[in-house]
């Protein structure tokens, strides 16, 4: 939706608009109105006037306030009225030369304002980076919001006690206070929290500074507030919502990121602060290139350009550039339809639709667990390995046979088909908190039964006499372990899990929902999990009865049926897969065992695309000469290039495969 902009002040223009900005001071006059005074200078130009930026939220974009600057009439937005006002009636911020994008950057309509506008966005970080201060403005006067701030200060003046504490950790009396919270996660729900925008304006900065009204309180000791929050939580959970408290979280983790110089990708932040919003969709991707170490995959800020052809020119820049097509892989995060039915028909199927709003992730695909490849994550620091164990399944040495249509609407590459989804299992998915956030998912996915021989009659090796065989059963219960780990040990995906890894802990699990399914010591979300997929079936059983006749532990290990506290433990790791990354375990026509997206569904084939590093599954289209992606797939046996070994070795065909 493109914004309405109409100003008829006369601005001296920037010359070039690249290197040049404008910055403004502001005083009130006799009669109390804000006047302004307008100038142009070169960002680079060491006589510059140190100035102040500021990071704030547009709102609706009804430029409606009238004020004067050098003299002229000025429009700018009504949201800005209250912060000019604080800006003149404090004695630290008036008198400042500051940096406002609605009034520096020309916001009319005609073609040399938009690309002024787009030069301007391209060193946007440079501005922010350049600013001596940036100014946060959270909000105006609001006592419950002010109060928060003063909470952040008694939480960031307890924070060492916390982090002190090896054993027994208590808030405290200062820190038990539910009042106090509240007014926090108010302070942490303001739309600045949000905005994408104001993420590359918080981490470039030297100096940033948040302000509610008259209280403030800077970064620094919001990031040492937010550690100690953490500590709170893991002691009463209640304390605060989990949406409230990302905001925040994931502002310090990206920052800890950038002042380690440690690279992040393109795909990975756009992922990572997958709920933010932006009122121009194109600045999903725009506003994220000043701290994306591979800004170059996208076009210079182009607001002229149509959306959509900006969303696949970086699909298509990515395919290009580094000979890859995991970042196809996106479109089960960000469905093109998600936002908008009608916009369907406007994106490609293999083109991820990243105006949708989503729940951000640190690690959202397996194609994100990436050692050499391109997509990347936002892991802390202290998890980053260069020997990190990658997925492979269709990599290959030398370029790929890839294509796209002359109206960029289909991508033709090759593969090698796996074989068909018979069932899936059910998933409910409870995301986010409970307040109805836009983030926020409660969905469910109904269990489809298998129905093919291998999964209904099974095999030689798998029945006898009408019961599955001890061993049998235990290999296959071992292999569904795994695939609900993605074979891979910690949340991060960093390291292949052993044979057998932590097999005495999931076993245990499902005996006890089949001996007590109304068990109040099992954790709830596994119990559901377990009720709506024991009926699948797999290689002629359902999953409970492998459960049943699996062989127990001789002496089997004390676990916590209810501990999600320890990140290496099943039930964390189940969680990181079903509940963050949204996968389904799923069995398939010859009865192989995987997990696959939310969307998949019976008759979806699964393929290895050569240049992608895990299965993909596809979805035949109406002319049943073309597909559409429908995401990323794990599946036993396939994850580590053995298809392609056949391949070489004749036992496997190479099809050309069109994706819509």
């Amino acid at each position: 939706m493109e914004i309405e902009r109409v100003n008829d002040y006369p601005f001296t223009p920037l010359n070039p608009p690249s290197s040049q900005i404008r910055l403004v001071r502001f005083q009130r006059d006799r009669s109390g109105s804000i006047i302004g005074w307008l100038e142009n200078y070169s960002i680079e130009d060491p006589k510059r006037p140190n100035f102040i930026a500021l990071s704030y939220v547009w709102g609706v974009a009804q430029f409606s306030h009238k004020m004067v600057i050098n003299g002229s009439s000025f429009l700018t937005l009504e949201s800005l009225s209250p912060i000019l006002g604080a800006i003149c009636d404090d004695a630290l911020l008036k008198g400042h030369w500051w940096w406002i994008d609605c009034i520096c950057i020309n916001q009319g309509i005609d073609e040399t304002a938009s690309l002024e506008r787009s030069a301007q966005v391209n060193i946007m970080n440079k501005i922010y980076e350049k600013a001596e201060e940036v100014v946060g403005w959270l909000g105006e006067g609001d006592k419950e919001c002010e109060q928060g701030i003063k909470f952040l200060r008694v939480v960031f003046r307890n924070g060492q006690r916390l982090r002190d504490q090896r054993e027994m950790v208590e808030l405290g009396d200062e820190l038990n206070d539910p009042k106090a919270w509240a007014s926090l996660e108010k302070l942490l729900l303001q739309p600045w929290w949000t905005r994408v925008w104001t993420l590359q304006e918080y981490v470039v900065a030297r100096k940033f500074t948040f302000r509610y009204g008259k209280e403030k309180i800077d970064r620094k000791q919001l990031n040492a507030a937010t550690i100690a929050i953490d500590i709170c939580m893991k002691i009463e959970e209640t304390l605060i919502s989990n949406r409230a408290f990302h905001a925040a979280w994931a502002r310090r983790r990206l920052l800890n990121l950038y002042q380690k110089r440690v690279p992040m990708r393109l795909t990975a932040l756009m992922a990572y602060v997958g709920d933010s919003k932006a009122t121009d969709p194109r600045d999903r991707i725009y506003s994220l290139l000043g701290l994306a170490e591979d800004r170059y995959l996208s076009e210079a800020p182009a607001y002229q350009d149509d959306v959509n052809e900006v969303y696949i020119g970086l699909v298509k820049s990515f395919v290009q550039l580094y000979n890859d097509l995991d970042v196809i892989c996106f479109v089960d995060r960000f469905p093109r339809f998600a936002a908008d039915p009608s916009l369907e028909s406007l994106l490609p199927s293999w083109v991820p639709g990243w105006r949708v709003a989503t729940i951000p992730a640190v690690v959202p695909l397996m194609v994100s667990q990436t050692a050499g490849h391109h997509i990347g994550n936002c892991r802390p620091s202290r998890h980053m390995r260069d020997d990190a164990i990658s997925y492979a399944a269709g990599r290959i040495k030398g370029p790929l046979q890839v294509t796209f249509s002359d109206d960029s609407r289909m991508l033709n590459c090759q593969g090698i088909k796996i074989d068909y989804i018979d069932g899936v299992g059910g998933l409910k998915l409870s995301h986010g908190d409970t307040d109805g956030g836009e983030a926020a998912w409660n969905r469910v996915y109904d269990s489809i039964n298998s129905t093919s021989s291998a999964n209904i009659h099974g095999t030689r090796e798998a029945v006898s006499q009408n019961k599955i065989n001890a061993k049998h059963a235990t290999m296959l219960l071992e292999r569904i372990g795994r695939c609900l780990l993605l074979n891979r040990i910690d949340r991060y995906l960093k390291c292949e899990s052993p044979v057998g890894y932590l097999f005495d802990e999931f076993q245990p699990l499902c005996r006890a929902a089949i001996e007590t399914p109304g068990a109040t010591q099992l954790h709830p979300r596994f119990l559901d999990w377990f009720q709506r997929n024991k009926d699948l079936h797999i290689q002629g059983h359902s999953f409970e009865e492998i459960c049943k006749a699996s062989e127990k532990f001789e002496k089997p290990r004390e676990i916590k049926l209810n501990d999600m506290s320890n990140m290496y433990s099943f039930l964390s790791r189940f969680t990181d897969t079903t509940m963050w990354m949204l996968r389904r375990l799923m069995t398939t026509n010859m009865g192989k065992i995987g997990m696959v997206s939310c969307r998949a569904r019976k008759g979806d084939q699964i393929w290895v695309l050569l240049g992608c590093s895990v299965p993909v599954v596809l979805r035949r289209c109406d002319s049943k000469q073309s597909y559409e992606v429908v995401g990323e797939c794990y599946i036993e046996g396939y994850m580590k290039g053995e298809i392609i070994e056949d391949l070489r070795g004749g036992t496997a065909n190479l099809e050309d495969v069109h994706l819509l």
